[in-house]
């Protein structure tokens, strides 16, 4: 038997703000979910709408604040059923399933004084359906995450993959463990491709000392669901890894991440020459017009020179330190811009590509043998291989990081879009998006992560960025994003920015980021099919990304 919960009261109009008169102070909880009874059209069955109570007013005319002191000498004749108690709930509808199984929020005002009942796992799982050929389970819903009515939640894969993602919260609240999830199941379960610009280092401790690391603490999850489908994934990733995917990481040429990976990880040899030259005045700022000038014919030179790609960019280097008579020479050269070359220039410019390549040390040489092939790195189309790449980044300077992202990221786009050759659909992860695609300030890697967020549906290629800080990613990129998951926000202009920027959040979503704890996300938008708070799952591989526990690691001195 359905629990009743109360009757609506006041104008239904408005679906975001309906108010209940609660039966009593336990009847509900906020962010509870309950159903009523609803009729759209006279010609069309009653169903029941599905909404969400997003905050509940209680209150006692004999404990108000405003009678001070009095309070005390207040008597009630005894057998009194005057309890002067209040209960109010406002209520936000997620919507009804329509003939055809859309959800859709009711366009008639509901009756006032309609019964509201709490739901039940059987209605929910039937109000949230899902294929789980095509979809992922993210984790369960808040308040049914527990016991035997668990209801799990799925996010449609073909959505969150092609039209983007982003993850925004605090530090702390659990974004890269929510990526970490999701990005395991993309490639375990639906066999797919994730490339991660691993920023801090976090993803690749899922394949220290060249081996996959797995969670072992398995036997403590609940859900069955859940334990189930780790040891899946567990087993799929050593299938995967034996077949050539599973795990690839891509490491600068630093002996350091050798060491780290067990010598499992492939160097970085990445093409200079295939950076737009409009991109130049990012990686080598503060440029004057002769310098840029020296650059723009050294770079012309040099690709004429060595016609036959890939070049070596130690090549460059000399052609820029050395006698620029062999520039000067050049017959592609007019007399005037001959005579414009300045050895100083020269100079300047070559130390500050200098800086650049020994800062990435992710460039082709002839030493280093061949080129990174892209279609090596995520797969040709065709090749049924999953597999997450990681491009560990940890330990370089932010200019360096963004220059590999860029240069990675624009193959990918080339790679994808060539119609002889194409490249498996993949999704491409931004940690610390704020750094990569910034508001306001010019960035190497935001042109193509733009260019991607804008054209990337087309070919295949869908990203997901990550910030503590979404007031300072670029709005041209988050409007983009479809799915948008949600932790804890404290900050009131990242809240600001969520609400401008989106405009898939209600008030009542952005009043309660701040409440959410660690784990807990606000998941809107296209992959899912309403709003809904949820409590995320167990990841399958070890997650690099937890704090340490400092009294433990500090010790005791016994001195």
């Amino acid at each position: 038997m359905d629990k009743y919960i109360g009757k609506l009261i006041g104008n239904t109009g408005n679906p975001n703000d309906i108010k209940i008169a609660l039966e009593d102070s336990f009847s509900a909880k906020r962010g509870e979910f309950v159903k009523i009874k609803h009729k759209e059209s006279m010609d069309e069955p009653e169903t029941y709408v599905l909404g969400r109570i997003i905050s509940i007013s209680r209150s006692n005319i004999l404990y108000n604040s405003n009678m001070g002191e009095g309070l005390s000498e207040l008597e009630i004749l005894p057998g009194a059923q005057v309890t002067g108690e209040t209960l109010f709930g406002t209520i936000e509808l997620v919507g009804y399933r329509d003939s055809s199984g859309q959800i859709k929020i009711p366009r008639r005002p509901l009756n006032p004084g309609e019964k509201v009942y709490g739901v039940d796992y059987e209605f929910l799982s039937g109000f949230y359906k899902f294929d789980e050929n095509t979809s992922i389970h993210i984790g369960n819903l808040i308040g049914y995450d527990k016991g035997e009515n668990i209801v799990p939640v799925y996010l449609d894969v073909n959505k969150l993959v092609t039209e983007h993602l982003a993850v925004l919260a605090m530090t702390g609240s659990g974004k890269s463990y929510t990526v970490g999830r999701i990005i395991e199941r993309l490639v375990a379960l639906m066999n797919g491709t994730v490339v991660v610009f691993d920023v801090h280092g976090e993803y690749g401790k899922a394949f220290a000392k060249g081996e996959l690391q797995f969670n072992e603490d398995i036997d403590s999850i609940e859900d069955a669901r859940d334990r189930e489908s780790i040891i899946k994934i567990q087993e799929m990733m050593r299938k995967l890894l034996n077949a050539g995917g599973g795990i690839k990481v891509y490491t600068p040429q630093i002996d350091a991440f050798d060491y780290k990976y067990m010598n499992k990880n492939k160097h970085l040899a990445l093409q200079f020459d295939r950076l737009d030259m409009d991109d130049l005045s990012s990686i080598l700022p503060g440029l004057t017009e002769p310098q840029e000038r020296v650059l723009d014919v050294a770079i012309r030179y040099w690709q004429a020179k060595y016609s036959n790609p890939p070049r070596d960019i130690q090549d460059l280097r000399e052609i820029l330190s050395g006698d620029l008579e062999e520039l000067r020479e050049w017959e592609e050269l007019s007399p005037a811009e001959a005579r414009a070359l300045n050895g100083r220039s020269a100079a300047v410019a070559a130390t500050k590509l200098n800086r650049v390549i020994n800062e990435a040390k992710s460039f082709y040489t002839r030493a280093i043998g061949e080129p990174s092939d892209i279609y090596d790195m995520v797969g040709e189309k065709g090749d049924n291989i999953g597999r997450l790449v990681i491009i560990d980044l940890q330990g370089l300077s932010d200019d360096a990081k963004q220059i590999i992202t860029a240069l990675i990221s624009s193959e990918i786009m080339r790679a994808a879009g060539d119609k002889r050759r194409q490249t498996r659909p993949c999704f491409l992860v931004y940690e610390e998006g704020h750094n990569f695609a910034p508001a306001g300030i010019p960035s190497i890697s935001k042109k193509i992560i733009k260019k991607i967020a804008s054209e990337g549906r087309k070919f295949g290629v869908g990203f997901s960025i990550i910030s503590q800080r979404p007031s300072k990613l670029d709005p041209d990129v988050t409007s983009q994003c479809n799915t948008i998951i949600t932790m804890r926000l404290k900050n009131p202009d990242d809240q600001r920015f969520m609400a401008k920027t989106s405009d898939m959040f209600s008030k009542a979503d952005i009043d309660e980021l701040p409440s959410l704890s660690t784990g807990e996300a606000l998941i809107n938008g296209r992959s899912i099919p309403a709003p809904l708070l949820v409590k995320v799952g167990t990841k399958a591989l070890i997650h690099g990304g937890e704090s340490p526990e400092v009294t433990n690691e500090w010790g005791v001195f016994n001195g």
